[in-house]
């Protein structure tokens, strides 16, 4: 991202040349073929496979123009918007439960960071049905809340920004909660002068 405090909806809605590829066999021979690029010039995000690795989520700029959160079958076909019914908000960094819901993160908390005069829009952690309908506030943080992912345990582990901690322009600490949003617990990091800040790419779920 272009700077500490920003998050997707910071940037450009156009001018990237994204696309999800499919490399097999898995080797440095192997052949890459391309599974889905967006038409509108939108970056991609956040692929997130489903339990049965037979769909994927993704973040793009939607047809409103704002940031959504997508879903795409496992052989390119069937792209649909999941978010979107919130037209002044953007949304993105989603990940399954188990019990077929998403968890993701939006901007719909109408939140700005304060030391750049609001001109960055916070994300704070939602959840939705799969066909995005019944959404519901997870997280209430004056800072972004990034990258939520299903622990083995079945707990969100989620990345959240201390602001108020003593390096809080790096602070990005380790948070996990239930799926429903209740016992939010520091997981790693907190109050931590070093590591400041952490950064974790969202693994395979086990199959």
């Amino acid at each position: 991202l272009p700077a500490n405090w920003q998050s997707n909806s910071s940037l450009a809605k156009s001018g990237f040349d994204d696309s999800i590829e499919v490399l097999s066999p898995v080797s440095p021979e192997g052949t890459m073929t391309t599974l889905f690029k967006p038409a509108n010039g939108s970056a991609v995000t956040d692929v997130d496979l489903n339990f049965d690795a037979d769909r994927m989520l993704l973040s793009m700029v939607g047809e409103n123009g704002r940031w959504q959160v997508c879903e795409i079958r496992a052989d390119g076909t069937g792209l649909r918007e999941i978010t979107g019914d919130q037209s002044d908000v953007d949304s993105y960094d989603a990940c399954y439960l188990p019990d077929g819901r998403i968890v993701y993160t939006s901007t719909a908390c109408f939140i700005g960071v304060p030391c750049v005069y609001g001109n960055s829009h916070v994300t704070n952690t939602y959840i939705c049905d799969a066909d995005g309908k019944n959404i519901r506030q997870l997280t209430f943080d004056q800072e972004h809340n990034w990258c939520p992912v299903v622990m083995n345990n079945g707990r969100v582990l989620y990345q959240r920004w201390e602001y108020a901690d003593i390096p809080h322009s790096n602070s990005r600490m380790l948070f996990s909660m239930n799926p429903d949003g209740t016992s939010q617990l520091a997981y790693y990091g907190s109050n931590s002068i070093w590591p400041n800040s952490m950064f974790y790419a969202r693994p395979v779920p086990n199959h």
